[in-house]
């Protein structure tokens, strides 16, 4: 996703455009690009009237039917008090800045094919998305969100999954360096994981890190999950961060061993660690926070794969490196 500032009413045309740019290139409709327009402007006016930091994430995908553009507008606080009563036609708490077009979250929500909202006292994140969304392949609710470093339209993190009979395993992924040739480094290591379709885990990552030898090299994080309550399996190196959060507030932080994947030998070493059908997943390149003054809220552990993602991303987000989050949970 490419991320871009919204702290001034002059930057909204720049969201604007590079929105419907991006369902051009996915061939969404008039009336979809018609309905994205107005969804940015009342997002990012929202952000100016409402918040501070504002920042707004646009990715496209293309799906079975066609293309789906999703649009995260995320801000700094105060956050919203009653979301059930700023969900209403004409609420509003601003007094003398200037009004959006669209009528308000109510609105935005009719418009969009898809919307959820979180907020709090650190702020609100919001995602909306325009079109046909891509049919979920997992048996788990996963999200991935990758946003480069500021300055660059592509970069070294990347994720991907692989759905078995009864494991699904997830890998994310951080390339030394930035740019066109990281993500070009990295697009390797995702299609050497998506190749290994019945190897083991430890298969897995030696056959990435074959394929990425002779590169920058990268960090890694493998994980196995089984598709019932039982033991979960993960191999890592380097400094990817995972962490498994339990319903019961424990926190299970997962090992990486130290080295450089595709530019140091080693034995892959798995570590195991408890997994329940309330457990949540979640990985993070060092493009986050490790340890961040704003912690995650208890209660965005219940919300979708997506939701928690983003709002990680806005919580811990360093802004001068290339982010990626991927979170795993059961489906609500």
């Amino acid at each position: 996703m490419i991320s871009l500032p919204v702290e001034d009413e002059s930057q909204i045309g720049a969201v604007r455009r590079a929105s419907l740019a991006a369902a051009k290139s996915v061939e969404l409709t008039d009336d979809d690009m018609d309905r994205l327009a107005i969804i940015v402007t009342e997002a990012c006016t929202n952000l100016i009237r409402h918040a501070k930091n504002g920042e707004v994430l646009i990715g496209a995908e293309t799906g079975g039917k066609g293309g789906c553009v999703t649009i995260v507008a995320l801000d700094g606080g105060p956050g919203i008090t009653n979301v059930e009563a700023a969900m209403v036609d004409g609420f509003t708490t601003a007094d003398s800045k200037p009004r959006g077009i669209g009528g308000g979250l109510g609105s935005m929500q009719r418009m969009a094919d898809s919307f959820d909202i979180h907020s709090g006292p650190h702020g609100t994140t919001l995602v909306a998305k325009i079109g046909h969304r891509r049919q979920a392949s997992s048996f788990y609710d996963v999200a991935g969100l990758i946003v480069p470093k500021p300055g660059y339209e592509m970069g070294g993190d990347a994720f991907n999954l692989r759905v078995g009979k009864t494991t699904t395993t997830v890998m994310l992924m951080d390339v030394l360096g930035h740019g066109p040739k990281a993500a070009q480094d990295a697009a390797t290591g995702v299609e050497a994981f998506a190749k290994t379709k019945t190897a083991t885990l430890e298969e897995t990552e030696q056959a990435i890190a074959h394929a990425l030898a002779g590169g920058r090299g990268a960090a890694a994080l493998l994980v196995e999950i089984p598709h019932e309550p039982g033991v979960l399996r993960c191999v890592g190196v380097g400094n990817i961060k995972g962490d498994i959060f339990h319903a019961d507030g424990r926190r299970n932080g997962i090992p990486s061993q130290p080295g450089i994947l595709g530019a140091t030998s080693r034995h892959p070493r798995v570590t195991e660690h408890e997994w329940t059908s309330e457990s949540v997943l979640l990985l993070a390149t060092d493009g986050l926070k490790t340890i961040s003054a704003q912690p995650e809220p208890t209660s965005l552990f219940f919300r979708s794969a997506e939701m928690i993602a983003s709002t990680i991303y806005k919580l811990k987000r360093r802004g001068t490196d290339d982010s990626g989050v991927l979170v795993v949970r059961s489906r609500p």
